[in-house]
């Protein structure tokens, strides 16, 4: 075979670019090499065929190809298509992030094979823009009513329960026996105790309980949205008796210094509230901090925009959905789709937009860097070092400690190189972080 021939028989592929990251790769594979891949697959189903009136592998090609032409066929197409497909891709130096749809076949023995694939490529986004960012960094007054409201909040989580005859009313606590029936399935709990707060129990259960008083009895269902935190009852009916045996008021301390004496080494209330106030105020730094990052991220995005591939964009939710789906009973995936898009289109082009800072900006996880993550790691676990080390041993653990770590770097390099313009914002009342767990 002289070089001319071999020239002949390479594939041909045309690249169309279509909308954002979408490509069509217009594929043609040269009549020689479908010639030759037939006549190695004919040759094959000869040598292995069992045709009546002929040793194995000794019957006719003619007859072979006359009775195997559909399958030597079919699979002639399946053996070129990923073949020819692969090796443009490789021609056209092309990321592909997703699997090819392969359509508009023309494919006949004895002609060349020609088809189209449909792909996306990942964005190739030249970073620009991301240095001297001008950010304004709000750091939230801290009152002296921000630190009586959390010195309250202090106060009622040392609060003493004390039983009452009077009628039950918000913040009180309730021990109770409770039958639970769901579904015909029911369940006993015997001095239950329920705290009748307005924020972290559901309005049946408050409309239940509100002004009953010891020994009295209360029945009553509960129809449970389809996205309660609880996936045992989400969705479903559950019918509740309970039974009041004893209601009991929090006494709140009285703050003097006996009580700050009680909370830590503060030998008086006002070193207490002082201390209180630093934490406040180290929390309001924090949080400014925070939106400092945010904001960062947001103009770097603003300053280099770009359409997010459609394939991307499905990888982020249907992984949204089924991190939810575990939570939760029934998920409308529709809905997710559409109240968090844009989190979702942030977050992927984030993703593209800060690597492409690490490559520009020869940023580096060093070994030092993740010795120190396993340190901390370590010491906030309160676990041993070669403990912390076994726990990230995996390499997708590794990898992604590796991201955080980079992207941790990046921001840090964002704000270094950023403008900076402080401003105080009034103080407000702080609301006491309740738990989630809601009355079940």
């Amino acid at each position: 075979m002289n070089p001319s021939d071999k020239e002949e028989k390479k594939l041909t592929v045309d690249v169309r670019e279509g909308k954002a990251w979408k490509r069509t790769l217009e594929i043609e594979v040269p009549k020689e090499t479908v010639d030759e891949e037939f006549e190695v697959t004919y040759r094959r189903y000869r040598a292995e065929a069992k045709i009546p009136g002929f040793r194995k592998g000794k019957a006719p090609l003619e007859m072979v190809k006359r009775r195997f032409k559909d399958p030597v066929q079919k699979e002639v197409l399946e053996t070129l298509v990923p073949r020819a497909y692969e090796d443009a891709v490789k021609e056209t130096d092309l990321s592909p992030i997703n699997l090819p749809e392969v359509k508009e076949i023309d494919f006949e023995e004895g002609k060349p094979l020609k088809f189209q694939a449909e792909i996306e490529v990942k964005p190739e986004v030249e970073v620009k823009d991301y240095t001297g960012l001008e950010v304004v960094k709000r750091v939230k007054e801290v009152s002296d009513n921000d630190v009586e409201q959390s010195l309250k909040y202090l106060r009622e989580d040392l609060a003493q329960l004390q039983p009452v005859q009077r009628g039950a009313k918000f913040y009180d606590h309730l021990v109770v026996d409770l039958t639970k029936d769901q579904g015909g399935k029911t369940e006993d709990l015997k001095n239950h105790e329920l705290a009748l707060d307005p924020h972290n129990m559901i309005k049946e259960f408050q409309d239940a309980l509100l002004k009953a008083k010891a020994g009295e009895k209360r029945e009553f269902e509960v129809d449970y949205p389809d996205d309660f935190h609880n996936k045992k009852l989400a969705g479903n009916k559950v019918g509740y008796k309970i039974t009041i045996k004893e209601v009991k008021e929090k006494i709140l301390p009285e703050e003097n210094d006996e009580f700050a004496k009680t909370v830590g080494k503060f030998k008086t209330v006002g070193e207490l509230k002082n201390k209180i106030k630093e934490g406040l105020l180290q929390k309001a730094r924090r949080d400014a901090e925070v939106e400092v990052k945010n904001e960062l991220v947001n103009q770097v995005i603003k300053h280099n925009p770009f359409e997010v591939p459609d394939t991307l964009f499905d990888y982020y939710m249907d992984a949204l959905a089924k991190d939810l789906k575990e939570k939760y009973k029934k998920v409308d995936e529709k809905k997710i789709r559409e109240d968090y898009k844009e989190v979702a289109i942030g977050h992927i082009k984030w993703d593209f937009l800060f690597h492409q800072i690490v490559e520009k900006e020869k940023i580096q996880v060093t070994k030092e860097d993740m010795d120190a993550w396993v340190e901390n790691f370590a010491r906030d676990y309160k676990m041993k070092a070669e403990d912390a080390k076994k726990l990230v041993e995996n390499p997708s653990q590794i990898k992604k400690i590796r991201e955080d770590l980079l992207e941790k770097k990046v921001l840090d390099f964002l704000r270094k190189s950023a403008k900076i313009k402080e401003e105080t914002i009034p103080a407000q009342v702080i609301v006491k972080e309740d738990s989630k767990g809601q009355t079940d």
